[in-house]
């Protein structure tokens, strides 16, 4: 892919990035600050092949501010995503839990004035223009290949180690990410000869399901550090019993799923 190639699959994600700001702008939803961190996250894998490239000298990232409002948006995904799953856990006694709802609702409070504050300096059009400046003048096969067995290199690499932590499994699923998101830049027959050789025996819809369960597995553990023992300690003892009984649920449920990931990914994910 030459620049202008580039540039334009960058102004590409950086022009939807700005259609679900404009959105979220007249309605906090959820769906669209979904999407956002999707296609954001699209952009930085994009960034993260192309900064692989012997011919990029400095790695390109988008700018600070857009990056910080990412992370915000995230949080208050995170905070709405768990509002949900409370309602869905706990449907009888939703009076004893409307204070952490309460609670949740008024930390998704504390994100907006400086969310504003930093959409305010129009940080998609400045990070597009600090990007720019930094794409190549051209990105060759032989770098998506490299850059693909990089990725997979870091994956056999947590594998051989044994050491599932949470943070690795989380690092195993943000290194298929980067493969999934970019393998989507190519089009036609190159996609179909690139996807034939990039999933090391699989397809790509089990790398699809695969990425589905990690990503679930990501979202227990979210809602577990969500029950924050400080968070608890500030509501009645009716309350807090209810939390500290769904906690236990969930870290049970969360032992179940990461001991099935790692059975999948050791059958699925041959060490080579």
């Amino acid at each position: 892919m030459k620049k202008e190639e580039l540039k334009h699959i960058s102004t590409n994600h950086y022009r939807k990035i700005q259609k679900h700001l404009d959105r979220i702008a007249k309605e906090m939803d959820g769906e669209e600050i979904h999407q956002l961190r999707v296609e954001y996250k699209r952009l930085r894998a994009f960034f993260r092949m192309l900064s692989s490239s012997p011919r990029v000298k400095e790695e390109i990232k988008v700018s600070k501010k857009l990056k910080q409002l990412y992370s915000l948006y995230g949080t208050v995904r995170d905070l709405q995503l768990q509002q949900e799953r409370i309602k869905e856990a706990v449907k009888k006694d939703r009076g004893r839990i409307n204070p952490y709802l309460d609670l949740l609702q008024t930390e998704i409070g504390k994100a907006e004035p400086e969310l504003q504050d930093i959409l305010s300096k129009k940080p998609v059009q400045e990070s597009k223009k600090k990007t720019n400046a930094g794409l190549p003048e051209k990105f060759l096969k032989n770098d998506f290949h490299r850059f693909v067995e990089d990725k997979w290199s870091s994956v056999y690499a947590i594998l051989a180690s044994g050491h599932f932590s949470d943070d690795n499994i989380h690092s195993i699923r943000k290194h298929l990410k980067d493969l999934f998101y970019n393998l989507k830049e190519y089009e036609g027959k190159e996609f179909r000869v690139l996807s034939a050789s990039i999933w090391k025996g699989q397809d790509e819809k089990f790398i699809a399901v695969l990425l589905d369960e990690l990503g679930a597995f990501q979202d227990r553990c979210t809602s577990i550090s969500l029950l924050k023992a400080y968070w608890i300690k500030r509501v009645a003892l009716p309350t807090k019993k209810l939390l500290d009984e769904l906690k236990q649920q969930w870290i049970k449920e969360k032992t179940g799923m990461k001991r099935a990931l790692v059975k999948k990914l050791r059958t699925a994910i041959k060490l080579v």
